[in-house]
């Protein structure tokens, strides 16, 4: 494993289609996530390193699925561990309201 590799196995990166997504992405995981974003042709690429905590990657997905859905983005395609993956909206939350109805 080379040391850009090694590197990279802590980043999670993601595609975006323009500059105001990164920008947002920027805003929004910055304060709990460090890396850098740059342009890549027709695309925008984003990066957040992974800290310690044992559910990093689980959280910054999260948050990546709650922006994506903000922003009503498309699909956005991710690399983490050198392996691809596509991230959708989040599904929205529905709190029940504890009435139950009777089958008639």
């Amino acid at each position: 494993m080379d040391e850009l590799e090694l590197q990279l196995s802590d980043v999670v990166l993601f595609e975006l289609p323009t500059f105001e997504d990164a920008q947002a992405f920027r805003t929004r995981l910055r304060p709990q996530w460090h890396g850098w974003s740059l342009a890549d042709d027709d695309i925008w690429l984003f990066a957040a390193e992974l800290g310690a905590e044992p559910d990093g990657l689980a959280l910054l997905l999260r948050e990546a699925q709650n922006l994506i859905a903000e922003r009503e983005l498309p699909p956005v395609r991710f690399v983490v561990d050198n392996r691809v993956y596509v991230l959708e909206q989040a599904e929205p939350v529905y709190e029940t309201t504890g009435k139950t109805q009777q089958a008639a």
